[in-house]
């Protein structure tokens, strides 16, 4: 077959050449959102945000000074409190893009466990590398936690390893110019090691016109996260996260946030790590923000407070 032919056959077929992706996102009143971080690449600025999507769809959104998003209203923050912590690291989900403070998880999660302090750790974009770096620095600066929850997805493991699908997909949502981001590799005998890397994406040549390109280049990146062993490298973060928790005694916990996470959380309970689905079909109209958003809705988010709050009441808290 011709590559004149191949181009037509998946044509018909749906395949496309590469559009980078429109990211119409308007913040007030800053106008960003992030800030560049040494150790994280980015965090979040703090204050209060109105976030327009698409240019008919707002959220609000109210970070803390360190950052974080608040889990109760801002007013009640008590820099005194005696209440036993629980973190919760994790990504956009855990973070609750496109919903309001009130309707994310860890919100919700706080309601039911009034007699906790619950942090939300969770950042867009970042992967569960990024989460052991918060939690090493954030056992530093604050009281120890009773419970460290990573919520954990299958898509963290190309973050982790910082792979050319990662950039390819940060390449539109970028803001802050190049950016440092961690990036893991195995180092023998299921440890890790990991550097501050460039994040920059350089797409093939003839991607934007060639379906065919196109295609071969995600087949490229797919291969790539099963070269550098992205899965592994993953399991590697959570174990040394474990392995840090139990030294400062702290119980983790890992949170399964979407249905490919099925594999990790069977190998980790293996070893003895507690682990919990708390995923919903985000497939299924009103679990997502659909037609303004892919993120998990205010339903979906219900469902992970409901299913977190069962297991945590139900194990560790008992």
């Amino acid at each position: 077959m011709s590559t004149t032919t191949a181009e037509i056959v998946l044509r018909v077929a749906g395949y496309k050449p590469w559009q980078i992706e429109n990211v119409d996102v308007a913040v007030e009143p800053k106008g960003n959102f992030f800030t560049k971080d040494s150790e994280l690449g980015y965090k979040h600025l703090p204050g209060k945000f109105k976030v327009t999507l698409n240019g008919n769809y707002s959220f609000n959104a109210t970070h803390l000074n360190n950052s974080l998003r608040i889990t109760h209203p801002l007013n009640t923050y008590n820099k005194s409190s005696t209440k036993p912590e629980i973190w919760i690291f994790g990504c956009s989900f855990t973070y609750g893009w496109s919903l309001n403070d009130s309707e994310t998880y860890a919100w919700l999660l706080q309601q039911k466990l009034p007699a906790y302090e619950i942090v939300n750790f969770g950042v867009n974009g970042y992967g569960t590398l990024h989460s052991f770096i918060q939690f090493k620095a954030a056992l530093k600066q604050r009281k120890k936690p009773k419970i460290a929850v990573i919520a954990y997805a299958k898509f963290h493991d190309r973050r982790n390893t910082l792979l050319r699908a990662r950039s390819k997909q940060m390449s539109a949502w970028n803001k802050l110019g190049i950016l440092l981001q961690p990036d893991a590799r195995l180092n023998g005998n299921n440890n890790f090691t990991y550097s501050m890397t460039k994040l920059e994406y350089h797409e093939w040549p003839l991607m934007r016109v060639s379906a065919l390109v196109n295609l071969l280049e995600v087949n490229y990146n797919q291969f790539e996260e099963e070269l550098y062993q992205s899965h592994e490298v993953s399991k590697a973060v959570i174990a040394e996260f474990n392995r840090v928790a139990e030294a400062n005694n702290v119980k983790l916990v890992v949170a399964g946030i979407n249905a490919g996470s099925a594999k990790m959380l069977e190998e980790l309970s293996r070893e003895g790590i507690a682990t919990v689905d708390i995923s919903v079909d985000l497939k299924v109209p009103g679990n997502n923000n659909l037609p303004h958003d892919i993120h998990p809705s205010a339903v979906a988010n219900r469902q992970y407070a409901e299913k977190l709050d069962n297991f945590l009441q139900g194990t560790v808290l008992k």
